[in-house]
Formats: structure tokens, sequence, C-alpha cells
């Protein structure tokens, strides 16, 4: 078995084109047609795919120095021109596949720790279609002898269409600074405004919000996409850019921007967790679609 080609899986209407060696990312997941998530074009670098996995940390670590167990250690800036170290290592790292069916596949990454992370680690990625849609898994071992920081999440990119609703729910923000990290110690209070289905075009957001659901759902007319995250996913980090990138980013992870230096600071409910040796950390995402156009012209 080739351990790191692009290879494709199937089932039934659902297709999913997968790139171990580009971060093992998606370059697309296609159903009855319609690109779920934005297609990658050909030759394509990580930060185009249609989604990847953000591991052993989401968003950004402010200045690439990660406060831990009392240790400070200075990280890779692996975003330049930006000072911060963003989304780990696994999205700039080839994983390798360890089992492969027509709609299923496992993807590990072994880590002995390094620049972008001081912590030998080992990631975990399952990529699963069937009757529904796409299910993903991943997962974090501490393969160390300290205990380490971690948090996880996925990165998918959605296609703005025109017409795109979206119903999600949160109860508050960490707001962006201008340096790109959260304004302060503690979300601020924030009723949803996709409470209700609501337009997303005009929307600009790229923040992180806290309290959510675990659920969104995206309505493109013809078919509508059924987000659904694991319990320990209480944080959504949306990138809404509303420009000619044409994308939306809705990203379920399980800490707030910056988590590890909040939590140093004393800040509560950032979603950190600290691994012991040996221990593991889980989350999962579902993408479930509904053909919607046949309940329109019932």
């Amino acid at each position: 078995m080739d351990h790191q080609s692009p290879f494709t899986l199937a089932h039934g209407d659902c297709r999913a084109d997968v790139h171990p060696a580009t971060g093992g990312a998606l370059a697309a997941l296609r159903w009855g047609g319609h690109d779920i998530l934005r297609a990658a074009p050909a030759g394509a670098g990580v930060r185009q795919m249609a989604c990847y996995p953000l591991v052993p940390y989401s968003n950004r670590i402010g200045n690439a120095v990660l406060q831990a167990c009392g240790h400070t250690h200075a990280l890779r800036a692996n975003f330049p021109p930006e000072p911060h170290s963003i989304h780990g290592f696994g999205w700039q790292r080839a994983w390798q596949v360890t089992a492969r069916a027509a709609d299923s596949a496992e993807l590990l990454l072994v880590h002995d720790g390094d620049a972008d992370w001081p912590f030998a680690c080992t990631a975990r990625q399952t990529v699963l279609l069937d009757a529904a849609g796409l299910r993903l898994r991943l997962s974090v071992r501490n393969d160390d002898t300290r205990a380490m920081p971690a948090g996880l999440g996925f990165h998918p990119y959605f296609p703005l269409a025109p017409g795109l609703r979206l119903q999600t729910q949160w109860d508050g923000v960490w707001s962006m600074g201008d340096d790109r990290l959260p304004a302060g110690l503690a979300p601020v209070a924030q009723a949803s405004p996709f409470a209700t289905p609501q337009p997303v075009a005009g929307w600009h957001s790229d923040h992180c919000y806290s309290g959510w659901t675990g659920r969104a759902s995206l309505d493109y007319g013809a078919y509508a996409v059924q987000l659904s995250a694991s319990e320990n996913c209480r944080h959504l980090v949306c990138f809404a850019p509303n420009d000619a990138r044409n994308f939306i980013a809705i990203e379920p992870v399980t800490h707030a921007n910056n988590a590890f230096a909040l939590a140093h600071q004393g800040a509560a409910g950032t979603g950190m967790r600290l691994l012991a040796p040996g221990e593991s950390l889980h989350i999962a995402m579902r993408l479930a679609i509904e053909d919607t156009a046949e309940y329109q012209h019932a």
C-alpha cells in the first residue's frame, strides 16, 4: 500500500479526496455533483484544501511563546509574516496511511518533538464516508515524559454560495484584537445572530465563539449540510472574510484562541487541556448531507 499518495474514498453518492502528504488534508468532498467543501485546485497547498486537522492546538499561540506547567517554550513562527505559531504542526507535515478501505482510511503522524512543538506525541485521524456523508475522528496521545498541553480541531472550508443560510448558536465571543489574539481574559456575552437561519452574505468574522452547542446547519437551497461535533468541542472558530475567496470556515475546536497563554494568566473556560504521559485527547466531527430540493418541490 502506498502510504502517502492522494486517493479517493467513495460511498454511494459521496466522494472524498484524501491527501496524506499535504497535512493529512481533504482536497474535496463531493455529494450528488455538489462540492460540499470547497474543492482544492490541482497542485494546491494545504491552505487551499477543503479541510485539514488542527493538532496539537487550534489557531494561534501568541508570538510563538508556549507557556505551560511553569515553563516557557519558544516555538517556530510557522505562518509568516505573522509572529505567532498557528494550528500546530499537523497541517504542515506528511501523514502516513495505516489502513484503507473503499470508504474509510486511517492516517498516522508520529512526532518526536522539535521547534514546532517540544513534546513527543502521536496523532491519528480517521476519515469515513457513509450513507449520510462524512465522519472525521482525530486524536493526539502524549508520548512525552512530561505533561503536555493539548487541543484539537477541524478546519473545514464551505463554499460561500449565493443564498447560503447558516443556523448555529453560541453564548460568547473571544473577540480578536488587532494582533489577531483574544482581546481579553474572558469571552464577551453574545447571543448568536444565527439562532434562526440567516444569510451569511455580508457577515464578517474572524473570532472564536464559546458556549457553542456543537451543531450548525448550512442551507444551500438544493441541499443542506448538518455539522455536528463531539461534546468536548464547545468552541467554534468562524472565519468569514466575505471576499473573493468565496468561502466560510466553520471550525469545531476544543479551546479558545491562544488558550495556553490565557490559562497561564488565570483565565477560566479556555478549554485548554493538560495530558499526562500516555493520555490521549479525542474529538469527532460529522457532516451529514440532506437533499432539500425534493422537500421544496413536494
